[in-house]
């Protein structure tokens, strides 16, 4: 196998997985990106509700005044400031909440995300520091760093791509695999991208960014070991294309997780 599918070693784990759990690296990821949430969003809460104290002195001068246009308009701004802040303090208290979370409900969180049981996902972690499983390098370095996106994860019956919100699936589960193009804008220039999406029969779908080789790659491996997983030979576009490629492989199944 090539540098993006390569085996399991102590060294990889010692880096990656000092203490020795998938879940407990998870649950440390968690709370750095809650940190995060936490402090922009008393930031941008205390910008917003500085913002409403000015309009609302403002639009109490026009009031004064008698500018009734004025008044309107202001009242306008001083609600869409309030549904802003409100938004904020929302993602301050939850990202607050969830500060202490530890492995334990990190995987909660994973075993809905992926429609499996937390005794799948203890099988899961059990599995994925051993030296049978494979690591997944699936997109570029740089694109990657950009991205976020972490090493995934192959082991003997599960898979884990390597998206932020732990989706695992079991290998034994997967319907269909493709890659597919998703646009986005920057600057006002649609840009596209490449990622590979992978499929379970229960409609849980688990999709990362990756390079075209590294995507054949890895789908080639699950249909060697699971020849009923249906491999798309082209590059789906994403919208009706691949959401018609999606319902036909999970029967119309519709996953709520």
């Amino acid at each position: 196998m090539k540098e993006y599918i390569v085996k399991m070693d102590e060294a990889y784990r010692n880096k990656h997985y000092p203490k020795g759990s998938f879940f407990e690296k998870a649950a440390g990821a968690n709370k750095r990106g809650n940190i995060t949430l936490a402090v922009m969003a008393a930031l941008v809460s205390v910008l917003l509700g500085a913002l409403m104290v000015f309009l609302i002195g403002l639009t109490r001068d026009h009031s004064a005044q008698g500018d009734g246009e004025s008044v309107k308009i202001g009242l306008i701004f001083i609600a869409v400031t309030a549904v802003l802040l409100l938004l904020c303090v929302f993602g301050f208290v939850v990202a607050v909440r969830h500060l202490k979370d530890g492995a334990e409900e990190v995987m909660k969180k994973a075993a809905k995300n992926s429609g499996l049981t937390e005794e799948d996902m203890r099988e899961f972690e059990r599995q994925a520091l051993q030296s049978d499983s494979y690591v997944l390098c699936l997109a570029g370095k740089v694109s990657a760093a950009m991205s976020g996106q972490k090493d995934g994860i192959l082991t003997r019956d599960y898979i884990w791509l390597g998206d932020y919100r732990s989706c695992i699936l079991k290998r034994a589960d997967i319907v269909g695999a493709s890659l597919y193009h998703w646009y986005y804008y920057v600057n006002k220039k649609r840009v596209r991208s490449l990622s590979l999406a992978v499929l379970s029969g229960k409609d849980v779908l688990s999709s990362v960014e990756a390079t075209e080789e590294a995507g054949r790659e890895l789908m080639k491996t699950l249909a060697e070991a699971h020849p009923s997983i249906q491999v798309h030979d082209g590059i789906l576009e994403e919208g009706k294309e691949f959401d018609a490629w999606r319902k036909e492989l999970s029967g119309g199944v519709k996953n709520e997780k």
